[in-house]
């Protein structure tokens, strides 16, 4: 359902290229593989959550260590203090608001060419 409602969203950005995967355990593998400008994960996908899969890209010498990330929850614990130990540079609540979600991903990049959406 969270794919489907970004994909339909970033469908409005003319030049972008999605990575779709099915679950945390693909996002990861993709992620090491892959250099992208934007990485979208669902907190609670299948296998690794989303969290984690970013903490391991942060930690490591990906091509993605440095990449912009936002991440979904439905948790309302991680939107209360999301600066303190997180490893997504935004923390956005589900279910998503379309205009606040463009607004974010313009905010942190305008336009980009490649975008990278693991949700499960």
């Amino acid at each position: 359902m969270t794919q489907q409602i970004v994909r339909s969203l970033l469908s409005d950005f003319v030049e972008i290229d999605l990575t779709v995967v099915d679950n945390g355990r693909q996002a990861l593998e993709v992620a090491l593989m892959q250099d992208f400008d934007l990485m979208i994960f669902d907190q609670n996908m299948p296998y690794i959550n989303g969290d984690r899969v970013i903490r391991h890209l942060r930690a490591g010498n990906s091509a993605n260590r440095d990449t912009k990330v936002i991440r979904f929850t439905a948790e309302a614990e991680s939107l209360k203090q999301p600066a303190q130990g997180s490893s997504a540079d935004v923390i956005m609540p589900k279910p998503i608001r379309g205009a606040e979600f463009i607004s974010v991903i313009s905010g942190i990049m305008g336009r980009s060419h490649q975008a990278a959406i693991s949700t499960a």
